[in-house]
Order: C-alpha cells, then sequence, then structure tokens
C-alpha cells in the first residue's frame, strides 16, 4: 500500500513542443481565433524554427492579421531553406496582391505555376492572375507606359531592393562594383552604392561616393536627394536649404524620381509640390512603398484632405504589420516634432543629446526618425544612451542604471500631471539629464527615493505652480515637496 500511495502522488512534468503548440495555433486559426492563432504559432516557431509547415502556418496568420510584409519575410525565409516548398509562391503573390505591388504578384503566382503543374493552390492562382489582369491590366501584360531607360533602371532597383531586403548586403556591393565598372556613367549604380555605405554605417565613404558622382555629372537628382536626406537627418539645415534650391532647378522625368523627390518636398513642408509629383508617380512602379504611403498620408493631411491622409495611412500600417498611432494630430508636443528631436540627436550637449534619445523612444513619428532613416547612427552611443533607447528591456543592478531608469519615469510623470515636453517644458526636461549624472556623483539613490516627490520638487523649481497646487497634483503633502526640495537644491 505504502509503494502504491507514492506511486499515485508521482508528478510528471509537462514539457509542451512545437508540435503541441502548432495544433492550439490551427485549432485557433480555423475558429477564427487570430491573435489566440498567431501567439500559439510563434511558440510553435520558437521551438521549432526550421519546420517549413509551422513557418508556413504562421505566415498564413500573417497575412490574414493584414501584416503582409512579415508573412513574405517568413516565406521567403523558408525558400531559402527548402526550395522545393513551392507553394510558398502563391503565398507570396497573394500578399503581394493585397499591397497592390501587382507586378510581384504576378512574377510570384507565374513562378509558382511554371514550377507547379498540379498543385494545390494551382487553380487559385490561376484565378488570383485573372483578377490582377481585371483590376491592373497593365501590370498583368508586363508592359507600361514607363521608357526603355526606365524599364532598365525599374529592374535593376528591383534587384537591388530584393537583396537588400533578404540582408545581403556584401552581395548587393559587389553585384553594384562590378555594374560600375562596367558601365562607369551608370549614376544609379553608385547611388545606390552610397545607400549600401549609409546603412553600412561607413558614412564618410557614403559622402564621397555623392559627391564624386556630382562633380562629374552635376546636378544629378538622385545624389542631390541623398545629400538633402543625409543633411537632413544630421539636423544640417542650411545644407538642406541649399540642396532644395538646387533640386528646383532639376525636373524629374522618371516615376522613381519623382517618388522620391515627392518624398524630399514632402519632409521639407512644401505639401503643394509633392502633391504635385505624388501624382505623377506610376502606381505600379512605386520603388518603396513604406515612405510612399507614409509620406502621402502626411501630404493630404496637411493639405486638409484627412479621409485621403487616413486611407494612406492604413496602407502604411498594413504593410508594416506594427500598431502606430497617426503621427500627426499633436505637432505641439517635441517628440513629434521631427527637426526638434533630430536636433537634439545631433546636439553635442550631453543633457540635450540625452533627451533626444528619450523622444526618440515616446515619439509617434518613429518611422520618420527610424525607418526611413539610413543614416541613424549608434555606433558613438554609450551605456545611458542604449539604455533609454531599449526602454530598459535588460536593466543592469547598478547606481548607473537606477537612476537613468528613474529620470526616465519622472519624465513620464509629467506627462501624466499636464507638462508632457513642449518647447516651453523643454529646458525641464533636459535638466532632469543634468540631474541624473549629478545624482549618479553625488551618489543620490533614486532608488530610495519617493519619485513622485523628485518631480514634484523640479516642476517647484522650474515655477510650474504653487507648492500646494504642484503637491496635489501628486497627491503629496507639501511638507514632502519642501523636503525633496530641500535635498535637490544645488543640482
Amino acid at each position: 500500500m505504502k509503494n502504491s500511495k507514492k506511486e499515485s502522488n508521482k508528478i510528471y512534468p509537462f514539457r509542451p513542443n512545437g508540435e503541441f503548440y502548432f495544433q492550439r495555433g490551427i485549432e485557433a486559426f480555423r475558429n477564427q481565433e487570430m491573435p489566440e492563432a498567431l501567439r500559439y504559432l510563434e511558440r510553435a516557431a520558437f521551438f521549432e524554427p526550421d519546420e517549413p509547415v509551422i513557418m508556413c502556418q504562421l505566415a498564413i496568420c500573417y497575412t490574414e492579421l493584414g501584416q503582409f510584409d512579415k508573412s513574405n519575410q517568413i516565406l521567403r525565409r523558408v525558400l531559402d531553406e527548402a526550395e522545393d516548398i513551392h507553394y510558398c509562391y502563391y503565398f507570396m503573390a497573394n500578399n503581394y496582391a493585397y499591397m497592390k505591388d501587382f507586378k510581384r504578384a504576378l512574377q510570384h503566382a507565374n513562378k509558382y505555376l511554371a514550377l507547379v503543374v498540379e498543385g494545390e493552390y494551382v487553380e487559385e492562382a490561376k484565378d488570383l492572375i485573372q483578377l490582377i489582369m481585371e483590376e491592373a491590366p497593365l501590370a498583368s501584360f508586363g508592359v507600361s507606359d514607363m521608357s526603355e531607360m526606365e524599364k532598365a533602371i525599374f529592374a535593376f532597383r528591383a534587384k537591388v531592393d530584393d537583396l537588400v531586403s533578404d540582408d545581403k548586403l556584401d552581395e548587393v556591393s559587389q553585384f553594384l562594383v562590378a555594374e560600375i565598372e562596367e558601365n562607369p556613367t551608370f549614376w544609379q549604380a553608385y547611388i545606390e552604392l552610397a545607400g549600401i555605405r549609409f546603412k553600412e554605417e561607413r558614412f564618410s565613404e557614403g559622402l564621397a561616393i555623392l559627391e564624386d558622382v556630382l562633380a562629374r555629372d552635376p546636378g544629378n537628382l538622385m545624389a542631390l536627394c541623398e545629400l538633402y536626406l543625409y543633411a537632413h537627418y544630421q539636423a544640417e539645415w542650411q545644407q538642406t536649404a541649399f540642396v532644395l534650391k538646387e533640386l528646383e532647378k532639376v525636373e524629374p522625368f522618371l516615376s522613381f524620381q519623382r517618388e522620391k523627390l515627392a518624398r524630399i518636398y514632402a519632409m521639407a513642408g512644401d505639401y503643394a509640390h509633392a502633391d504635385y509629383l505624388f501624382e505623377k508617380v506610376n502606381q505600379l512602379e512605386i520603388m518603396d512603398r513604406y515612405a510612399y504611403y507614409y509620406y502621402r498620408a502626411e501630404t493630404a493631411f496637411f493639405l486638409n484632405r484627412i479621409e485621403e491622409a487616413e486611407d494612406f495611412w492604413q496602407h502604411f500600417k498594413q504593410i508594416d504589420g506594427e500598431e502606430l498611432v497617426f503621427p500627426w494630430e499633436s505637432p505641439l508636443l517635441l517628440a513629434n516634432d521631427e527637426g526638434a528631436v533630430l536636433e537634439k540627436l545631433a546636439s553635442k550637449d550631453r543633457s540635450e543629446h540625452l533627451l533626444g534619445v528619450y523622444l526618440l523612444t515616446i515619439s509617434s513619428k518613429q518611422p520618420a526618425l527610424i525607418m526611413f532613416n539610413d543614416y541613424f547612427d549608434m555606433t558613438g552611443w554609450d551605456f545611458f544612451e542604449h539604455l533609454i533607447f531599449s526602454e530598459f528591456e535588460f536593466l543592469p543592478d547598478s547606481l548607473d542604471a537606477a537612476n537613468c531608469n528613474a529620470v526616465v519615469a519622472i519624465l513620464g510623470r509629467f506627462a501624466e500631471v499636464g507638462f508632457p515636453a513642449k518647447i516651453e517644458t523643454a529646458p525641464m526636461y533636459s535638466f532632469i539629464f543634468s540631474f541624473m549624472k549629478i545624482s549618479i556623483d553625488r551618489k543620490y539613490d533614486l532608488r530610495t527615493k519617493n519619485l513622485d516627490g523628485v518631480a514634484a520638487a523640479i516642476l517647484y523649481q522650474f515655477q510650474c505652480g504653487t507648492q500646494k497646487s504642484i503637491a496635489e497634483l501628486f497627491g503629496l503633502s507639501v511638507t514632502t515637496l519642501r523636503k525633496y526640495s530641500l535635498e535637490i537644491k544645488g543640482f
């Protein structure tokens, strides 16, 4: 009896594996519980990242949730590992069709049909091709009103983009160098190579390439565009104004040139000119759909075409797949002033620079500040910058890290009680990072302090109200506020 009881009380540990989560994911998918399905399938993929069936189902789930680009990234990875999983081409074609990238949708659908005679999705692929032919006949027949030069450049850019999207920077560099050696005046190859150098954070090399192009081909539109972007993201406003005047002398006649220049004018705030050029972009030959939809949304918003702006924003979000906030409705917030954030990031003043990093983390304009910014340079960042930028994902147990975390929490409290970062409150927000350094130097450990008390004392120091009114904002006694005012006096 004793042994029997011992056996009956034995606990058998439950160790779920990829198959367990996959089956749960399939069940949730069939019940149209997509967020739940995604959670299970992501877990299954974690356990078995090399299992193509799991990865394909995860990709299909992303498609159902409207995250078409994420879906295609997974499908590309599956094809890299297992070239015989031909139905990936059909799924990718479907995604491209949803993204209105009809040319690539046709390419992938036809690729699937060329590889599979009697596959599971043959009829669906044929139906998709027929649908594209009806909705976008120029794309379906593989012709457009482009010139031969534009077709050649488009094919060249498509190859470069494919390699970049697969993160094959070494391979694309070799391809571009070979193109330049074969045709020393093929300027677009130089422009693309400069862009690769920027992505690799080899900024001086990228700038040297652009300057060489302009020396040999003065007024080269794409080189000027790249120089404008570089100056913009470095907050070199005199340079952006100079380059913009040079760009005004150039008339773009190719679709991808109009697309690039329209983006430049939108960034410069010349929305009428941007709108004029956007209208001339061939919708079927858009080279950068992320930037295209983002800046079309911005342009429409500032031309007071709000419904159109929201429609373009929805297109942008479908490609990006993240829950992003419409970024132009709170222009008075410092975090949403793109120029102000860039200036602070470029500042040599330590406190101003750290404030720029903080503003970057809370900005609704992160797509414009980071996603389209090939010149975003973190190579010189130190411990505190990485802590703030990562939103303290990894928080070491040290006074330095704790005080950095605490001052960012204090900034959050400022916003919560009605003092967000604006032009008028910017000195107080900048001060907090000076306060952080001094607090660390003086071993003033914020882990042992009432952060609301410290926040209230700083507000009072910057004359944001009476002691009584500020104490009430935080639910503190005036005595507590006075205590912390004395403690931080002289910081």
